[in-house]
């Protein structure tokens, strides 16, 4: 169930576990009956007697992704990539990976801080502010060089004290999300620093993204 992306969590297991149990006419506590699920002893002697099994927590997944990940389109992406490093005799500096990432300007998790033992409620002033998403787009090749970062802001206007502190070379625009006409944008930054040319092509790997 875990490789299919739909793995068990304790309850689900213990229910297996006293359905298994109830259809094949094991013997089983009778304390099964009251919640229909096996008991803590039981999950816990099963996790000894099967080392390999331990509990995790799983990173959110679609339904997409999850379908685009499997052996048959893995092994054709990197058929289709092999042949056009092969194709145009494409070198680690001229293979190219762009990605987006989302970064919020407030942040709901606070830090540990140093309190008193046995107080019990200890507070720390934070931001009222719900935050803004910022898209902030990196591209680099396989030697490690990297392109200078794109940032699009959640707003209509561009401040130019939002760029204080950012990498030189950083360049923006306002629309909340990447689309065909961001992309647009930032695809002519990277024409700008990589320049490619029909004599010195290159290979630039992105999200199937609109």
């Amino acid at each position: 169930m875990d490789g299919l992306f739909y793995g068990l969590s304790r309850k689900e297991l213990k229910c297996l576990a006293y359905e298994y149990a109830r259809k094949n006419n094991l013997k089983y506590p009778s304390a099964w009956d009251k919640g229909k699920y096996s008991g803590d002893d039981w999950l816990g002697a099963f996790q000894i007697r099967h080392s390999e099994i331990v509990l995790r927590t799983p990173e959110p997944t679609s339904v997409g992704r999850a379908k685009g990940f499997n052996r048959t389109q893995v092994t054709r992406f990197y058929n289709l990539l092999d042949e056009q490093i092969q194709k145009y005799k494409i070198g680690p500096d001229a293979l190219y990976n762009m990605d987006e990432t989302e970064i919020m300007t407030t942040t709901n998790k606070p830090p540990k801080v140093i309190s008193i033992s046995g107080k019990k409620q200890v507070g720390i002033i934070s931001s009222a502010e719900r935050g803004q998403l910022t898209t902030v787009i990196c591209c680099c090749n396989t030697t490690g060089s990297f392109i200078p970062t794109f940032m699009i802001f959640a707003r209509k206007r561009m401040q130019e004290r939002l760029l204080d502190g950012a990498p030189p070379g950083t360049q923006t625009t306002c629309i909340p999300w990447t689309n065909g006409e961001t992309f647009l944008l930032w695809l002519k930054m990277f024409v700008e620093y990589v320049r490619p040319s029909e004599t010195k092509p290159v290979v630039l790997l992105l999200d199937n993204h609109e």
